[in-house]
């Protein structure tokens, strides 16, 4: 199995680096190509350099939009024929941070991030929302833990989509727990009460049904 990542930045590239040491094929896209190649040499031969975004989703069964989310919409546009019957994997906070590092959120309060992606994805992608839940160097210091693994949280509508981001959540060393719908998001978003937390699977479990 084959899993695309786009934007190989901060996150996309620590969920691209744990995937691959799981023994995931990855085929990474990426703005800045120079990026993208370098995070391949880095991985080895478990990853290669697609020449578009729209090539990297060639064979793949599930897609990571590891980008910021003022530019999710455009890429979705560009890549909308081809999505079809795709997982779709976000970890993209609805956040916004300017030349001062003030951080805004780009979202009105009580929308979440999964209810607007749902509304921009094509009819027959099939979308999750994870991998987002922890900032990307507690991501790399939390995978593998043992002997009780961490969660990672998700959240999603579709059956298949969340088999898929399951899998892929154990193949990066983690352990899956899942929130709910997609409307339940927030929860994972930055200031979210399951944001960048390191639990393991009891626990996880009793903060998501406390809500």
């Amino acid at each position: 199995m084959a899993t695309a990542i786009i934007g190989t930045g901060g996150i996309g590239s620590v969920i691209a680096r744990h995937l691959a040491s799981g023994g995931e094929a990855l085929q990474l896209a990426s703005a800045d190509k120079d990026s993208a190649q370098k995070l391949a040499t880095e991985i080895g031969p478990a990853a290669v350099v697609a020449a578009d975004n729209r090539d990297a989703l060639q064979g793949a069964d599930a897609v990571v939009l590891a980008l910021r989310f003022t530019v999710l919409k455009d890429v979705i546009d560009e890549i909308a024929g081809v999505l079809a019957d795709k997982v779709v994997v976000v970890p993209s906070n609805p956040f916004h941070a300017d030349e001062h590092g003030n951080v805004t959120r780009v979202l009105p309060n009580g929308q979440s991030s999964g209810e607007v992606l749902a509304r921009w994805l094509p009819a027959g992608a099939r979308l999750a929302m994870a991998f987002g839940t922890m900032s990307a160097g507690l991501f790399d210091s939390s995978s593998h833990r043992s002997p009780d693994p961490a969660v990672l949280f998700y959240a999603t509508d579709d059956d298949r989509a969340g088999g898929d981001v399951e899998r892929l959540i154990r193949t990066a060393g983690f352990e899956p727990v899942n929130v709910g719908g997609v409307t339940q998001s927030t929860r994972l978003e930055v200031g979210g009460d399951l944001h960048d937390l390191v639990v393991g699977v009891a626990e996880a479990r009793s903060l998501v049904a406390e809500t």
